[in-house]
């Protein structure tokens, strides 16, 4: 195993409840690898030069919002409300994914990542999911 350098990556679930109380979760359309053709949350690779904590340790949170920035162009700021709401952590892969609410369903432009950028009610995620959406869907009703 010498010479795997670990993965550590985090990303962002939005999400809104609509005038009903409805969740919706907003996915968009990988277009490219990995994952490509299939609907994802924006987030990524943690930058070891901009993602790191005062220990020079990984900050998933940052890396999570500055992937959602540079994806969705979502800009937000660490002061806001998050929760952690699922966690990875096998050897060689680290990835944590937080949830953050927005008021509205709003429209997202987003980078060459996504082909697409659309808002889901839970009840009808699309068919073609990255296999862990439909976990992170079910953690954040959890604790919605």
């Amino acid at each position: 195993m010498k010479g795997i350098k670990p993965y550590y990556g985090a990303g962002l679930l939005v999400w809104m409840r609509d005038e009903q109380g409805k969740l919706h979760v907003l996915l968009g359309k990988r277009s490219i690898e990995p994952g490509k053709g299939k609907w994802s949350i924006p987030g990524g690779k943690w930058d070891d030069k901009k993602d790191i904590d005062m220990d020079g340790n990984p900050d998933y949170l940052k890396t999570a919002l500055r992937e959602t920035e540079e994806e969705i162009k979502l800009a937000i700021s660490e002061n806001e409300d998050f929760l952690k709401i699922w966690t990875s952590h096998i050897p060689f892969f680290h990835y944590i994914v937080y949830s953050y609410q927005v008021s509205t369903q709003r429209t997202f432009v987003h980078n060459y990542e996504f082909s697409e950028v659309k808002w889901f009610s839970v009840k009808a995620l699309p068919e073609a999911c990255e296999w862990f959406v439909r976990t992170q869907v079910r953690n954040l009703i959890g604790y919605t």
